[in-house]
């Protein structure tokens, strides 16, 4: 396909937001475009058998849930694929998506609308400190065509201290002379607001005196500044950790269903906390918790899962592989004073260990998949357990519609399917699908007691 310009009508959605149109081997992923509304489109680029372009303008009557992008950057930074939809065009984006997914994966999934996150309210960005394709020193995000970074001081996506946090930056970062690009010793800057306070993590490239210069410059001008850390190369890091505290404090705590989480400086969750606090304040009804069932989640991270589902049931057991994360799991754990305890362990190994204590209880399991499907070992792990109810969470429509028909060819019937978007405007969301046993049986036994919340 030349780089030149074309009048298409795609036929199809992309998993990153593009629509996209296919013939003759190829596949053109059109940025702006709408599934069955024509449209001139230019060709930009090609990344293997698949072309990228954008819209140029519309070829007759505009499709009715087409609306004006709401960012004067939407076009240069390409980060909210769908800003040019209405609601109810965003809905039904999301729909095609998983449809297309299902009926690929032969799983049986009546859709119910997506639960939409609203435009202005993420607490966290990443942005890059570099240059602009003219050359001048930018703090921003990757252009989506061609190289460069675009600064998006105006950023309607954000919450507006963070776009306050980013003027801060960028101002106390050319005031010192603190060189961009990939000579420089900041590729990355992480900014995360929550409770009036502001948390930084520098992806730095080595320990230099100006990045200390910059930060007391940075402190001056945010008053509400918690803590900057710095991510080294380790084998720059004189201390050899990776990790270095440049100010205040290395966390951030974030007010989640109706506890508080802390974050640490390599700890991530959604950015957009207010549709992360509803969904996770809505998991314990998902999984069907209630006070005294017994409660297994795979994949605690830090934690902030476990603590909603321990505190609705009584009593959850979270399994981590990841020491780090299953350290910090632990400290919420004991903040929040819930009854859980933490199992760091590979998962197989996990529900081993735990298997003596959950039989007779018929658990309910939560699995975070990630964007993968579970090995066949792992699955037969978890249903060596009994469990009345497994709720395979995922953000990739493909691995987990295959997960689903796995469990439905098995004979597991769904019990529900929500998804709630987690990122405004693009096509992610956190779904979950709860697959019920086919046995109706009650449990044995009920959750154990504890006094005191217990973890590793």
């Amino acid at each position: 396909m030349p780089r030149d310009t074309h009048v298409v009508t795609p036929e199809g959605w992309l998993s990153r937001g593009e629509a996209f149109v296919r013939g003759d081997g190829e596949q053109l992923a059109v940025f702006g475009g709408i599934v069955g509304e024509a449209a001139k489109v230019r060709v930009f680029g090609q990344q293997g058998q698949q072309f990228r372009g954008r819209v140029l303008s519309v070829v007759g009557a505009p499709h009715p849930h087409r609306v004006k992008p709401a960012c004067e950057k939407w076009g240069p930074c390409g980060g909210c694929p769908w800003m040019h939809l209405s609601p109810e065009g965003r809905q039904a984006a999301h729909d095609a998506l998983w449809a297309a997914a299902a009926a690929e994966a032969g799983a049986a999934l009546p859709l119910s609308p997506v639960v939409l996150a609203e435009p202005g309210s993420a607490s966290e960005i990443l942005l890059h400190w570099g240059y602009s394709d003219q050359g001048q020193p930018r703090l921003g995000v990757v252009a989506r065509e061609g190289e460069g970074l675009v600064a998006i001081p105006r950023c309607p996506k954000v919450d507006p201290a963070v776009r306050l946090a980013m003027g801060a930056v960028a101002a106390t970062l050319r005031e010192c002379d603190v060189r961009p690009g990939r000579d420089g010793p900041v590729r990355g800057i992480r900014c995360r607001v929550a409770n009036g306070e502001i948390l930084l993590t520098l992806r730095a490239s080595r320990p230099t005196p100006v990045l200390y210069t910059w930060v007391e410059a940075l402190a001056a001008n945010i008053t509400e500044l918690r803590g900057v850390v710095a991510n080294y190369p380790p084998d720059t890091d004189p201390k050899g950790s990776g990790v270095q505290r440049l100010y205040g404090h290395s966390w951030i705590a974030l007010a989640l269903a109706g506890g508080t989480i802390k974050v640490g400086q390599e700890e991530t969750l959604p950015s957009d906390l207010v549709a992360y606090d509803r969904f996770l304040s809505a998991a314990p009804a998902m999984l069907g918790v209630e006070a005294g069932d017994a409660v297994l989640e795979m994949g605690s991270g830090i934690g902030e899962r476990l603590v909603t589902l321990a505190r609705a049931s009584g009593w959850a057991v979270g399994v981590e592989s990841e020491p780090r994360l299953a350290g910090r799991a632990t400290e919420n754990v004991r903040d929040n004073g819930v009854t859980a305890e933490l199992v760091v362990d590979g998962w197989v190994e996990a529900i081993e260990v735990t298997a003596p204590r959950l039989l007779g209880r018929r658990p309910r399991v939560w699995v975070d998949c990630g964007r993968k499907e579970l090995g066949q070992r792992l699955v037969d792990a978890v249903r060596g357990l009994d469990p009345r109810a497994v709720a395979l969470q995922s953000e990739n429509p493909v691995a987990l519609c295959r997960e689903v028909a796995r469990w439905q060819r098995d004979g597991w019937t769904l019990a529900g399917f929500y998804r709630h978007e987690i990122d405004a405007e693009t096509p992610f969301v956190d779904a979950v699908a709860v697959m019920a046993s086919a046995s109706a049986a009650l449990p044995e036994k009920r959750a154990p007691r504890r006094k005191v919340a217990r973890a590793p």
